[in-house]
């Protein structure tokens, strides 16, 4: 028997309340739900903590979904890797 595909989707960090919170839109959870026929995964948004292929290599997957939080964290670590060069 094959396994289902496992599409991972991004998550964005975000308050509510007094905690940090990992989430992510519901259309994108519906529509890899819809196409994959699964669940999905979400991702959480730690990207000044991983390497990318430490997150593309797990699932056969992942959409992508451009929150604020993502590109903010990402060139804040671009930027700090050109410092340090």
């Amino acid at each position: 028997m094959s396994r289902l595909p496992l599409i991972g989707v991004t998550a964005c960090s975000r308050p509510i309340g007094l905690h940090a919170c990992h989430i992510s839109g519901d259309p994108h959870v519906r529509a890899v739900a819809g196409a994959a026929k699964e669940l999905p995964p979400i991702l959480a948004s730690l990207a000044e903590r991983l390497e990318p292929s430490d997150i593309l290599d797990g699932p056969d997957g992942v959409l992508f979904t451009g929150s604020p939080s993502h590109r903010k964290r990402v060139l804040q670590r671009d930027t700090d890797a050109s410092r340090n060069a």
